[in-house]
């Protein structure tokens, strides 16, 4: 593993995973998308930030997914697949590349952008995201603006985008090629634009067991004591929460484990590769 020169990215420096990463990620995504009928659920499609998925008319079960990726990048719309499985391979070359543990991957998601298209407008994620470009350039914007330690709780969605009107200060721009992997920390803005042709990556979320999901994980132990749900005075529900808390004991959560990736079809295997869909992209 070999690293570009930290000119090229700043303090988010991307290494060179190698030929043998690239064709495991690669292959894991071809993989997934053989499984055609399991797809129509995980498909979202956007064009610069305006979600267009529930449009979608997805009739066939299998045969659609090369078709569907061409004519919807033709169209300057880009392709989201959610839930990607990652194989065994993949998972060590996110660890080998970054550092960060391979049970730590919680989600893989694949983004295929159009040429010259920005598939989503500036945000930041609640979990560290590997990123692995699979297919052509992409151009990252890094923006001066991260929360400290974001999670997904209630009504916290909309700030994980900027205020209306706010103006980002961008902190860094660099270009990936096949085979760059670089990690953007937690709560950090940014976003993406496909240069020079179609672009496709994987965004790899990665988490380990954080206090507040031990924390979560007794508050639902509490809810299940019928005495803990009942009306009672401030002072009452104060003693009654505290003497619960002194008695309970923290669960040890374990780390998520990745999924291996399902297969359909021994044919599909065979024949379906997402990146022949974007080759033939008009003005890839």
């Amino acid at each position: 593993m070999s690293q570009v020169a930290a000119s090229d990215s700043g303090d988010l420096p991307v290494c060179k995973a190698g030929a043998q990463a690239l064709a495991d990620f690669i292959n894991a995504v071809n993989r997934d998308v053989a499984d055609e009928p399991s797809l129509k659920g995980r498909i979202a499609v956007f064009r610069e930030g305006r979600n267009f998925t529930s449009q979608l008319k997805l009739a066939q079960d299998t045969g659609w997914f090369g078709t569907f990726v061409h004519s919807v990048l033709s169209q300057g719309i880009s392709v989201v697949v959610n839930d990607i499985a990652l194989t065994a391979p993949a998972c060590r070359a996110v660890e080998a590349a970054t550092g960060v543990p391979a049970d730590w991957v919680m989600q893989q998601n694949l983004y295929i952008t159009p040429p010259e298209v920005q598939g989503f407008s500036p945000h930041c994620d609640v979990h560290t995201v590997v990123v692995a470009q699979l297919f052509g350039r992409k151009e990252w914007a890094i923006y001066d603006k991260a929360l400290d330690n974001p999670v997904m709780a209630e009504g916290q969605k909309e700030t994980l985008f900027p205020e209306p009107g706010e103006s980002l200060a961008i902190r860094r721009r660099f270009t990936v090629e096949p085979g760059d992997v670089f990690v953007i920390p937690r709560g950090l803005f940014h976003d993406a634009c496909a240069r020079d042709g179609c672009s496709a990556h994987l965004a790899i979320g990665c988490a380990g067991i954080r206090p507040i999901d031990c924390i979560w994980a007794l508050a639902g132990q509490a809810l299940s004591q019928s005495q803990l749900r009942a009306d009672m005075s401030p002072a009452a529900a104060a003693k009654a929460a505290g003497d619960f808390l002194a008695r309970a004991a923290v669960p040890l959560a374990t780390l998520p484990r990745n999924p291996q990736a399902a297969i359909g079809s021994a044919k599909g295997l065979q024949t379906l590769s997402f990146e022949e869909s974007l080759r033939a992209v008009p003005g890839h």
